[in-house]
This record gives C-alpha cells, structure tokens and sequence, in this order.
C-alpha cells in the first residue's frame, strides 16, 4: 500500500468521470485529496452522454478518464465487456454486495439510488400533496396539475426508462398502462435532465417533477430548499458503478481512490452527504434524512432492480426496440 501511496502522489491528479450530482462529487472527493494530497477533477454529464462521450474516447484511444462511475449498470458491464475497465480488487471489497458489484472490477461505492416523484411543497396545497403522496403517478397525470409538472426523459439513464417502462408495459401495467403515461402528457410537462428538473423544481418553475432520483433530490432536501419526493410503490432501483479505467493517465492515484472509496470511513461520507442508503456493510443507517416527517423508504422487495437483465425490457428500449418512439409520441417529445 505504501508503494501505491507514493506512485500515486507521484501523478498528483486523477480525472473522475460520473453522472452522479456534481456538487455532492466534489464533496466526497475531497476528502480523497485532503487524505492523499491529489487533485480530483470532476466530468459530470448526465448519464447517456458520460457513456457516449466514454466509448467515444476508449475507442478512439484516447484515454481521459482515471475513473468511470455510471448509474447504468448495463453500460458499465457494456464498458468491461469492451475492455475499457481495468481489472482490480480493493482490499475492502468485500464489504460491497456481491449482486451489485462487478467483482474484479466494479463497485457500488457510491450505493444505492431510487426513482422518485418530487414536488415542491411551497406551491401545493395540503390536499394536492396528499395526492401526490397517495399515488405519485396518478397524481401526476391529474388535470389539475396541468401546467406544473417536469418530467425526466427516458432517454437520459437506464433506470429512467425502466422506470416508465415499468408502469407502460411491465409489470405495474394492468394498474397504470400507456394511459397513465398519456395522462400526465396531457398535463403539458416541461422536459430537462435529471440535475435540471431539481434545480427547476426548487426554483418554482412547476410544483412535480417526475422520474428524479433521490440522490438528486435528498441532498437538497437536507439543505432547507422547498423539495419533497415519494416513492411510487412500484419504482426502480439501483447502484452506481464505479471501476478504474484500463490504461488510465493515472493509473496509481485511479486505484489509490478505489482503496479509499470502498473503506467504511469513504462510504459514510457519502452516505452523509448524499443521504442515500450504505452499500458498505460496515456502515450504519443514521441518515439525517430519516427524521424528515415526510420521508418514508420505497417497499423495497418491491423496488424493480433486474430491469439491467429483463431481456424484454433490454430489447423494447434498444435503439431496436419500440419503447422510446412511443414515448416520444406520447409525450411530444422529439429532442
């Protein structure tokens, strides 16, 4: 370990490349570089383009990216697959769940991550939050939310379409169907990517915002901004990947940081400033968070986390597949 510590204070810098908020990035990573003295530079993009902008770079060989950490584990397993991610094993491993982890490669140091519905309680009255609390998706395609109401776009990460998926065509369909979806198209929603839709969210540009996850939406929260989010009982569910790059420009400090993001010190930092569930076994629950009167977790056996491995799910939101074009349709959405 020495040895790693002194090559990699050697290279001085690592470059990280995540789709993850980008404040609360810079947060974790610090304490990185106040440990080890390497500077952390940060690429956030929202996860599609973080993956395009990644393959296009691998396959062109020219490598930028140290670390690659994405919300979308099929584009992760897509990038070991390709070679693109170095094999390696941090001591502390072990501490991650296996089910989550691409074992010799990644890791899900960054836990878990919710789709929710948000809304802003400052522009709602008591009875149109208690909708949305009853049923998010219902609510969110009421007319009387007509005008005010964000929406994610499915295009924007794996587990965005899989949550639309889900009520359209998966297994909350008999419940919810295209008709649900239609319902809040219908309501005239504005279109951004997740770390847009929060900011707008909070700014009062429409009172719900649709498919945001709560590792966006719970660090706002936790700083007094006018956000709350639920869990629709059938949501999805998952962990960031995170690996370091084969023939990283910095390959000592890349496996230097994978050291230090899966200790149990690294992960409760995390876990504090994100306010999202330890992936870490050895770090406990004491989230701010969970004394919010509001906050109540998703059903978690009933948290949709295969979606990754759905081969109907993998096939209709292909570039091959029906399940966009129809979305788009629907929601007149043609960016």
């Amino acid at each position: 370990m020495a040895a790693l510590v002194a090559a990699a204070k050697e290279e001085g810098e690592l470059t990280f490349y995540g789709d993850a908020n980008e404040t609360s990035l810079q947060a974790w990573t610090q304490g990185f570089s106040e440990e080890y003295g390497i500077t952390v530079n940060i690429l956030r993009l929202p996860g599609s383009e973080l993956n395009q902008r990644f393959a296009q770079e691998m396959s062109a060989d020219q490598h930028q990216a140290d670390i690659f950490s994405i919300a979308d584990r099929v584009s992760m397993q897509s990038a070991v697959d390709s070679g693109w991610i170095a094999e390696y094993t941090p001591e502390n491993a072990d501490l991650y769940p296996a089910d989550q982890s691409g074992p010799g490669f990644f890791y899900p140091v960054q836990n878990g991550y919710f789709q929710t519905v948000a809304y802003n309680p400052s522009l709602l009255t008591d009875a149109e939050i208690k909708e949305i609390r009853k049923d998010p998706i219902k609510a969110a395609g009421d007319p009387v939310f007509k005008g005010r109401v964000g929406v994610n776009m499915p295009q924007s990460s794996q587990q965005a379409a899989a949550f639309y998926y889900r009520f359209a065509e998966g297994d909350a369909a008999d419940e919810y169907g295209w008709d649900a979806l239609q319902a809040i198209a219908d309501n005239d929603p504005l279109f951004y990517s997740s770390a847009t839709l929060v900011q707008n969210l909070i700014a009062g540009e429409y009172a719900i915002a649709v498919a945001l996850t709560d590792s966006l939406a719970a660090p706002q929260a936790l700083q007094g901004a006018p956000l709350e989010f639920v869990y629709p009982k059938d949501t999805t569910g998952g962990y960031f990947a995170v690996g370091v790059v084969e023939d990283a420009p910095h390959p000592n400090a890349a496996r230097l940081f994978m050291e230090w993001a899966t200790t149990p010190e690294a992960n409760a930092s995390y876990t504090t400033i994100t306010q999202t569930v330890p992936a870490n076994s050895e770090v406990s629950d004491d989230r701010e968070l969970l004394s919010f009167d509001w906050y109540k977790g998703p059903e978690i056996d009933n948290v949709w986390f295969d979606f990754i491995d759905d081969e109907e799910f993998l096939k209709a939101s292909s570039a091959d597949g029906d399940f966009l074009s129809q979305w788009n349709e629907v929601f007149g959405y043609s960016g």
